[in-house]
């Protein structure tokens, strides 16, 4: 749904799929979607090799 300027200052949940996420609609976001505020994915973590990694990735090499 796009963004009209009568929902300025409103508290909207949005759904991203997995919950809802409350967005506070400010003056900038007139026109935008909704959708565009509620983030589905998130940063990744990258960590050591995990189970069922080759031997050749397990080698962390020494600094």
């Amino acid at each position: 749904m796009i963004i009209l300027p009568v929902f300025i200052g409103h508290n909207i949940l949005v759904h991203s799929g997995k919950e809802f996420q409350r967005v506070n609609i400010q003056p900038q976001m007139v026109g935008h979607y909704l959708g565009e505020f509620a983030l589905t994915r998130k940063k990744v973590k990258h960590t050591g090799p995990g189970v069922g990694a080759t031997r050749s990735s397990k080698f962390m090499p020494l600094k």
